[in-house]
Parts: structure tokens; sequence; C-alpha cells
């Protein structure tokens, strides 16, 4: 099996199995993994693959007509093509063989076309009864996807047969990805980098998680030092703005009236930009004024790297990891920890548990897992030092507080436990459990 994207096979492989053709669209953040599903779905198939440019219509038809002279073995000149209806006839001779083509980052196209897409719907549409085809859009830009793409295309938007959003892979799934990580260094990856694919692969399992921050992350010739000011510009405008509200939201100024009083913005601004960096998936609103970053390496970067830019300058990459990241990183990976132990653990339950967390104004449960019978599991999860008693107390009363009655109790903690919960941990009362330490294989336990 393809690790960790079955559904997205599966919704490919769906639509594939219909009779006639299809036009898809799926999207989802740089590195993702989009491009990967799509080599795996089309083995064995014949297809036709694009990558589209940030460039002039023109210079567009041109580019994607030397890439099917090349594609033929033509050596001769290259004929541009006169428009994108003669390059999908190009690319779909008449044949009731259904091939496939992606175009990926196909906002591209779009948005220096306004005829494209029209074109597309209606050779899909000349296409759906004889000579199927199977088109698959790709794109990065998921902003773009969810806000935007449909007014600028209007009524053509009516032939798209699917969308799907491919989203972060969970901690079990990347460590089927990247087995050669210890579990310690895994865990931590996963802290910074989370469940994109195309981030790990900047990393090398043949040093530790320090080596990976300071050659990868830290160096100013490696792509992830230059990664979030990238991604940023390309996916909004005005980044000045953006970057303010994130590095005060990592700094934890995560409410809305902190977060007016120490930029100056008003609430309204405040609140059309903080719109906006959830419709990317960069934060989440926990409750009412309430606001966390959820990709791990913009929390990272912006706690780390945007506020100590200087020093960042001034210092070796080891001196700079040594004096800003050693020193803070556990307290700052703890919100992640916890995700990571949701993750482990719904894996460890199967499909028989929903498992989440609950937040209330005076408390969080970090783990809540119910089943069809209304089995409820409840768990704290502690990675910067050693569980106590406290934790497990804490956890009692937090499920108390927000009604729920506790069938089996679980901690997670990195450091260790107390003697107090190791006893109480051989009578049954509580679970006690470490990632690092776990089997391979075992994810649970």
């Amino acid at each position: 099996m393809f690790a960790g994207r079955r559904a997205e096979i599966d919704f490919l492989e769906h639509y594939y199995g219909e009779e006639g053709s299809q036009l898809l669209v799926l999207y989802g953040i740089r590195g993702i993994g989009k491009t990967e599903i799509l080599k795996e779905f089309v083995k064995d198939r014949t297809s036709s693959y694009y990558a589209a440019k940030s460039c002039s219509e023109a210079e567009q038809i041109y580019e994607w007509s030397a890439e099917l002279q090349d594609v033929a073995q033509d050596n001769s000149t290259v004929t541009a093509l006169s428009g994108y209806s003669d390059i999908l006839n190009k690319i779909f001779p008449a044949s009731n063989d259904k091939k496939i083509l992606i175009i990926d980052e196909f906002q591209y196209i779009v948005k220096s076309s306004e005829s494209f897409f029209a074109e597309l719907a209606a050779f899909v549409d000349g296409r759906r009864l004889s000579r199927p085809v199977f088109i698959v859009l790709l794109s990065s830009a998921a902003g773009w996807i969810e806000n935007s793409m449909v007014d600028i295309i209007g009524t053509s938007a009516a032939y798209i047969d699917g969308f799907m959003k491919v989203k972060e892979m969970s901690f079990p799934n990347m460590l089927e990805i990247f087995p050669k990580y210890s579990r310690e260094d895994a865990v931590k990856n996963y802290m910074v980098l989370g469940g994109i694919p195309g981030l790990w692969q900047s990393f090398d399992a043949g040093v530790d998680f320090r080596e990976n921050v300071i050659r990868n992350i830290l160096c100013r010739e490696s792509r992830l030092y230059w990664e979030m000011s990238a991604y940023l510009s390309g996916e909004l405008r005005e980044t000045a703005v953006y970057s303010t509200l994130l590095v005060n939201i990592a700094r934890g100024f995560c409410r809305l009236n902190d977060i007016y009083g120490i930029t100056g913005f008003s609430r309204a601004k405040i609140s059309v930009y903080l719109k906006n960096l959830m419709e990317l998936d960069l934060i989440e609103k926990v409750y009412s004024g309430v606001y966390h970053i959820t990709n791990p390496y913009v929390k990272f970067y912006f706690r780390f790297l945007f506020p100590n830019k200087s020093l960042l300058e001034m210092l070796s990459p080891e001196e700079f990891y040594d004096l800003k990241i050693s020193r803070d990183f556990d307290r700052f990976a703890n919100e992640d920890y916890s995700r990571i132990c949701r993750q482990v653990f719904a894996d460890e339950l199967g499909d028989a548990y929903e498992v989440s967390q609950w937040r209330g104004r005076d408390g969080v449960i970090d783990i809540v897992a119910v089943d069809a019978e209304s089995k409820r599991a409840a768990g704290k999860c502690i990675f910067y030092r050693k569980a106590d008693i406290g934790d497990y107390r804490q956890l009692l009363a937090d499920a108390k507080s927000a009604g729920i009655v506790v069938d089996r109790a679980v901690l997670y903690s990195e450091r260790g436990f107390s003697d107090e919960l190791a006893d109480l941990s051989r009578n049954g009362s509580v679970e006690l459990k470490s990632i690092y330490n776990m089997e391979k294989g075992k994810l649970g336990g």
C-alpha cells in the first residue's frame, strides 16, 4: 500500500473507473505529496504530465508544445501549437483508451489565460461519451482553489467532477515512509516539519535532529532557510502584515484582544487577515477569539528564526542552535507532542474509536477517545518534564469539568514517570506510555 495515501488513491480510482471522461482537482500545500500520489496512480497506465510555469499565455503554449515535441523525440525546431485546444487534441488522439493528463500547478495557466478553462471544459465535455479522457489538475495554491478559482473560471467550474484536498500525513504514516530515524529524532522532526514529506526530504536520516536543523534549516545555503518567506510571498500579499500576526501568535499572543493591543491593527483588519491564514491551514480558531498556529514549520520559523534574524546572521548555525533553540525547544514542542500522541493513540485503537482533543476555557484534555458504546479514554501528554501524580489528578479534574466519565486514563511522557504513577499503573488505574521507547511497529505502547 502507498503509505498513508489510500484515501487519495481510492478517490482517483473511483473516478477513473467511471464511464466517460472526468476532470478532477487535487490540491494541497507545497511538498505535501500530490505529485507522488499521481505517480503511484499512473503506474502501468498511459499518461502525460505537464508542470505549468508562471509565465505569459504565449510562453506557456510554447513551453508545453516544446515538451510534447521532446516526448515525441522530434528534434526539429519547436513549432508552438495554436492554443490549448490544439495541445489537448495532440495529447489525446482519437482512441477509446482512457489516457491520463496531469497538469501540475494549473493555476499558473488560469491566471494568465482567460480562455484556458473554458477550452478545457469544452474538450472534456466533448469526450464524455466517446474517446474518454481523465484529466487531473494539481495545485499548491490551496487558498486560491478554495476562495478564488470558481469566481475566476465561472460556469466552467460545473465541469469539474471532483475536488480533493491532500492533507498533512500523520506521525505513524511518516514513520512508515522514513523508517531510518530513531523514535526521538522522528518525534522532533515531526514537531518542526509536520506531516509534509517534501520537507522531510530535506533532512538526512544519517545525522541526529540537532545536526539536521543546523545543516538544513539554519544554513543560508539550505532550501528550508528560505522556504517560509518564499511560501508566504507566493500565497499572500502584504506579507509584512501576515508576518506580524504570525510572529506574535508564535510568541503566545493568541487572543484577538492581545493581537490588537500589540500590533495596533484594527480588529476588522486582523479578523480578515486571520481568516486568510485559516484558509491556508496555517492557523486555527481554537474557540472564540483565540488562535493557534497549526503548521509546525510556520510555528518553528516564527518562534525561532524570524524574531532572531540578526543573531542568525551574526552567529554560526551551531552557536544559534545552542543559544536559541536548544534552550527553549522542549516547551515550544509540548503542544505538538500532544498532537503526535493523539495520532499514535488513534493508530493503536484503530477505527473503533474517534480520537480528538477537548478544550475548555479553563483546561485542555490532550486525548479524548470515544467508541461506539460510549466508552471513553482520556489522556494527558507531557514532553518537557517527568509526569507526576499531579498530572493524573489534573486529567481527572479536567475530565470531570468536561463531563467525561473516564474508563481508561493514559499519560504520555518522554522524561519518565514518578513512583506514585508507577504504582497506579501497576494496579490498572492509569496507562503510562512513551513514544521514544515504543517498539517498532507498535506505536501505542
